[in-house]
């Protein structure tokens, strides 16, 4: 979805009224860099509320994976270990 606000409906900018949907659009190029860096373990991105702001939480089972930035494209990623599911 682009902001016709500033024109730009041909490839413009995300809109950031749904920052939710825009993080997840970002989520996918971050879990391939984390997965191409040699990462074998599960790994998933989803946006989360942290502290009132949208973030990129990355969760993983197993090994930590390689460091990761602390911004992706200018938004803050959280790393977070899975919690075992209540079995």
């Amino acid at each position: 979805m682009t902001s016709s606000v500033d024109g730009s409906s041909e490839g413009g900018r995300l809109s950031t009224v749904r920052l939710p949907s825009t993080l997840v659009l970002y989520s996918v190029p971050l879990l391939r860099a984390v997965r191409q860096s040699g990462y074998a373990g599960k790994v998933n991105a989803e946006p989360a509320l942290v502290d009132g702001s949208w973030v990129l939480k990355l969760t993983y089972e197993g090994e930590q994976p390689p460091p990761v930035a602390d911004r992706w494209h200018g938004h803050r990623v959280v790393l977070e270990r899975q919690r075992p599911a209540n079995g």
